[in-house]
């Protein structure tokens, strides 16, 4: 039996709020996603912003109701038995305003404790447990509104846990945190599911970070998947030695895919004006593209066979970078 059952789930968001006699514009967030999630795994949802991540998370967290297809948490179906769904998973969502802020670390795990009906005596044992795991103990009886972005992170994670899920959601965890908050939320998911047997969903646009985590991954572009396999099996899509990386100069970025289409931008420094390109290239076409590049007035700093990362296969997928 799967942790998590997605099949053909499809979302519709109105354009503008309707109102009598507008013609309604509807926006396909979803369209038709299917997976499966086994216990005990780290799968990963990796795609650009707008690719449909954080839509098909509030579905299976049953925050959204999806307007076409089923899904399935631990076999409980999300819209009509939602209440069970509830009481066996958790989230961490993005951004910051998932804590109260007037309140200290302690005093929010226990509100969030009586929410999930945690026995008095098992939750006392239960926060100080993730306090010391998420090493925010000594500054359990702190306000919130004076954490950084990395403790409040650390702390929604430890609330998160509050209720023990056997499924837990995580959508963009390490988004807009600094190296080492990033490292630890990595590390510390990272056991979560090797050393406790946790399910865990994730979603990111940091390919590094599916990369490295998960077990496997699920590729969605305009809501729709387009691949999904082991991070090792992706990367084999693109064929060894074909993966290039250029940097350039003097180049704008909205002028690479008329240099050729293969090609994506990887990074910008818009400080030094460079750009850095990459994309799938054989030996008889890259000097030919080394030279469109120059004709197209870049200055072309180096070139490099590099090997093949998920953005690469991204690039191949749907050819632009996951950036773009």
């Amino acid at each position: 039996m799967p942790a998590i059952e997605v099949n053909d789930l499809r979302k519709s968001y109105p354009k503008k709020i309707p109102l009598p006699f507008r013609r309604v514009e509807w926006v396909e967030a979803l369209k038709g996603v299917s997976f499966k999630v086994k216990k005990g795994e780290l799968f990963g949802l990796l795609g650009p912003n707008g690719a449909g991540k954080t839509t098909t998370i509030k579905i299976l967290t049953t925050l959204l109701e999806p307007s076409g297809g089923s899904a399935k948490v631990l076999s409980y179906d999300v819209v009509t038995q939602a209440r069970e769904v509830r009481r066996r998973i958790n989230l961490v969502a993005e951004g910051e305003r998932t804590l109260y802020w007037r309140l200290s670390a302690y005093e929010n795990l226990r509100y969030f404790a009586s929410i999930y009906y945690v026995p008095k005596d098992e939750a006392e044992k239960r926060i100080r447990e993730l306090l010391q795991l998420v090493g925010l103990w000594e500054r359990r009886n702190d306000l919130v509104m004076g954490f950084s972005r990395g403790m409040k992170q650390r702390l929604a994670i430890a609330k998160a846990l509050i209720n023990d899920p056997d499924v837990l959601f995580l959508d963009e965890p390490t988004l807009g945190l600094d190296v080492q908050s990033a490292v630890f939320v990595r590390e510390f998911v990272e056991r979560l599911v090797r050393e406790e047997g946790k399910t865990v969903l994730l979603t990111t646009h940091y390919m590094a970070e599916a990369e490295r985590l998960c077990d496997r991954i699920a590729i969605i572009d305009h809501g729709r998947i387009i691949a999904l396999d082991t991070p090792e099996n992706l990367k084999k899509l693109v064929s060894e030695g074909e993966t290039v990386e250029i940097r350039v100069k003097n180049l704008r970025p909205e002028k690479v895919k008329a240099v050729d289409e293969r090609l994506a931008v990887s990074e910008e420094d818009p400080t030094r004006g460079t750009l850095i390109l990459r994309g799938n290239l054989d030996e008889e076409d890259l000097p030919k593209v080394v030279e469109k590049l120059i004709k197209a007035g870049a200055k072309v700093l180096s070139v490099e066979r590099v090997e093949p990362t998920l953005e690469d296969v991204f690039i191949k997928l749907t050819g632009r970078a996951l950036r773009d």
